[in-house]
């Protein structure tokens, strides 16, 4: 089982480097594209620690850089919480000029 998380890690941190905002196909709306695995990572990383396995380096990385992620991921997606409200109130004549 650690043989097969170890080799996940590479595919979790490879969302690392994905596009951070992307539109949806059909309704057009912006989204923050953040991936769940990454989230996966941290919690199994830190069990893993916890029961006092060793874990690789990249795993290790990537928690040391987990608040820094959340926060980012959290303003974002304020950021477009905020654009889509303040793009809810504009006029729908002015709205094609976007």
């Amino acid at each position: 089982w650690k043989l097969a998380w170890e080799k996940g890690i590479e595919s979790a941190r490879a969302g690392l480097h994905a596009t951070l905002l992307v539109r949806h196909p059909s309704n057009g709306k912006l989204y923050a594209n953040f991936d769940r695995e990454i989230l996966q990572l941290l919690r199994e990383t830190k069990c893993l620690m916890r029961m006092g396995e060793d874990v690789k380096e990249p795993a290790r990385m990537v928690l040391l850089q987990e608040s820094k992620l959340k926060s980012y991921y959290n303003k974002l997606s304020y950021a477009l919480a905020e654009y889509e409200a303040v793009t809810a109130r504009l006029h729908p004549l002015t709205k094609p000029l976007l």
